[in-house]
């Protein structure tokens, strides 16, 4: 999670020391483009790179979880966590707003 704090944080003050400019977007919102973006020094690239690693955090760890618990058989906690995954993926893919 600091790992992506602390990248959010470098692409703002690239686009800070930019002069507040408007920063490149990035014309593709798939996952690679962002990547490429974010190695080629591009200020929204990086923000944008901290941004995925901060929404993805909490979706690993509870899919951990779900591991975890499958591997001490606490069947209850498996259902309970593979609900809230998917919660979270439903979440993440809709394209609805709340």
């Amino acid at each position: 999670m600091l790992t992506g704090a602390f990248l959010s944080l470098v692409g703002l003050s690239i686009w800070a020391a930019q002069g507040f400019n408007n920063p490149d977007t990035i014309n593709n919102s798939d996952v690679l483009s962002v990547l490429a973006s974010g190695f080629n020094g591009n200020a929204a690239g990086i923000a944008y790179l901290g941004m995925i690693i901060l929404i993805a955090t909490p979706i690993f760890r509870v899919a951990l979880s779900a591991l975890y618990f499958g591997v001490q058989k606490d069947l209850r906690y498996v259902a309970i966590t593979l609900l809230v995954f998917a919660m979270l993926l439903f979440a993440l893919f809709s394209r609805t707003v709340a």
